[in-house]
């Protein structure tokens, strides 16, 4: 009695583990396979597309140029992906130095801003994105220093060129809509885009300008200690002049790095800031240990020939 049972126990076991070998080659096939939906071209086009075919760039393609025509689709998916678009612009916008100094839409894509109505507000909003090309003089109308040396660059020529190859424009690096100002430690990266060895483009320039752009902070960090210390020495009454002068000539260069780097030659930005490091340092040193004038010494006046008088009829009066 005793072995059948462990006979039947043995039996179980083993349809068990048959039945757990063969169940997922059941259920595969029924999990993977799509779903039936006749007569539905979204998920008929969807499912045959991969990020890699032919098919998906046509497809991209397709959709891009519907949107810069502006034309409205009824799928329910194009007009998510258009609402979440124009969404994120907005989102993008509200975080950025542009809203912070109310900088609206209307000063770059047109329309009128005041207006009630939207069909009234969007007269003269272009349906296409404005022209990437055409950004610095849209971009200059406010930042006049920079496109003055943005002009000058290599990478203005090139853009005004139409030649074939990157050619950089304000977007480009600051972006549509958040304006990021790019730091030193997202320079390198951002500047390999287009300047590593498969393009050809001068690989050394991002290295070069990180460096560049690093040495900003040290120019700030070096006009911070001269301002302290000819800030001391004036307060002991020291003749801080000269230390005033070439610590100014130190602020206006910080002032200008942001025109000065538009201009995308890094020797000579890299002068300008070690220049301005020259003159912090020198501001500092120069008002360093720097003691109170003395005080000039006073002409005998007429407090003391009364002193004088004084004791000289004191001492009259005593004798007599």
């Amino acid at each position: 009695m005793r072995l059948k049972n462990v006979s039947g126990i043995i039996t179980g076991i083993v349809l068990v583990l048959i039945i757990v070998s063969i169940l997922p080659s059941l259920i595969q096939p029924a999990v993977a396979a799509a779903p039936n939906l006749p007569n539905n071209s979204c998920a008929d086009c969807h499912r045959k597309l991969i990020f890699t075919s032919e098919s998906q760039r046509q497809f991209v393609d397709i959709r891009i140029k519907h949107l810069e025509s502006g034309i409205s689709c009824s799928i329910v998916c194009h007009e998510d992906k258009l609402n979440k678009s124009v969404a994120s612009t907005y989102a993008m916008w509200s975080i950025s130095t542009h809203a912070l100094f109310d900088v609206t839409c209307e000063k770059c894509h047109g329309g009128n801003a005041s207006a009630a109505s939207k069909n009234v507000a969007h007269i003269g909003v272009s349906n296409l994105s404005e022209a990437r090309a055409s950004t610095p003089e849209m971009c200059g109308k406010c930042h006049e220093s920079q496109l003055d040396e943005f002009k000058s660059s290599k990478h203005f020529k090139k853009l005004e060129s139409d030649e074939e190859g990157p050619a950089p424009a304000c977007i480009t690096c600051h972006q549509a809509h958040s304006v990021h100002v790019l730091t030193a430690s997202e320079i390198e990266d951002f500047c390999s885009n287009c300047h590593n060895r498969i393009t050809g483009i001068n690989p050394t320039v991002p290295k070069k300008a990180e460096a560049a752009l690093s040495s900003v902070s040290e120019l700030q960090i070096e006009i911070s200690k001269a301002r302290s210390t000819v800030t001391a020495a004036k307060a002991k009454g020291g003749d801080v002049t000269r230390a005033e002068a070439d610590l100014e000539s130190a602020r206006a260069i910080l002032k200008n790095t942001p025109s000065v780097w538009h201009r995308f030659n890094l020797t000579y930005f890299d002068m300008e800031v070690q220049k301005g490091i020259e003159d912090a340092k020198k501001a500092e040193n120069e008002s360093a240990g720097m003691q109170a004038s003395p005080a000039p010494t006073k002409a005998p006046g007429f407090e003391l020939i009364l002193l004088i008088t004084g004791l000289i009829i004191a001492y009259r009066l005593k004798r007599n």
